[in-house]
């Protein structure tokens, strides 16, 4: 009902870095934060009074203090016991630092694993970028190969019409000078 500690187990004594010695008639609150400390005996007063629990019977976690200073979690149970001589309070508790590193390597795993998805999704972009660059340069020259096409196509068709007149000029050519060889064959032939 003081809040001192009338007895603890080994684990508890390992756990807080204590001698079992050392811990048996010590006051509680040394095993608390400061926080917590400054204010336990006023929790113990009030709950004797009001016999509203704020942690008795319910149970939540909690900051234990070790014997080095250091601060770790734990779920903190505490029942009442009633003896002739008075009350005592009973206390179990559940070390949970393996738990919280666990979830802070979890919590840092899934950090990883984002800045994984960002980079893996920003190389996946860069790719798709550079591939729809590719498609634009493609379409680009197969646009320009077309047109050189038609050009070449038209260029055909004017150079087929060229020939056409080159060889109607021929042929005109061809007969002109074989007119003219037979009227200048004609008289010549009556003078000679």
């Amino acid at each position: 009902e003081v809040g001192i500690i009338l007895d603890v187990n080994k684990a508890a004594s390992e756990l807080f870095q204590y001698t079992k010695n050392e811990l048996v008639g010590l006051p509680v609150n040394n095993i608390m934060p400061l926080h917590h400390a400054v204010q336990h005996s006023s929790y113990i007063a009030d709950y004797l009074t009001t016999r509203k629990p704020k942690i008795i019977g319910i149970g939540r976690e909690v900051e234990g203090l070790r014997k080095d200073g250091s601060l770790f979690p734990f779920w903190l149970s505490v029942n009442e016991v009633q003896q002739e001589n008075g009350k005592i309070f009973t206390g179990f508790i559940h070390d949970l630092t393996a738990v919280r590193n666990a979830e802070k390597a979890l919590v840092k795993l899934n950090e990883d694993l984002e800045n994984k998805v960002v980079q893996r999704t920003y190389d996946l972009e860069k790719v798709v970028n550079q591939m729809l660059q590719l498609n634009k340069q493609f379409e680009d020259e197969i646009i320009a190969r077309k047109f050189t096409e038609e050009q070449l196509k038209l260029r055909e068709t004017e150079l087929q019409k060229s020939l056409e007149r080159e060889k109607e000029l021929g042929e005109l050519k061809s007969r002109f000078v074989s007119i003219a060889s037979h009227e200048f064959r004609t008289p010549l032939a009556t003078i000679s």
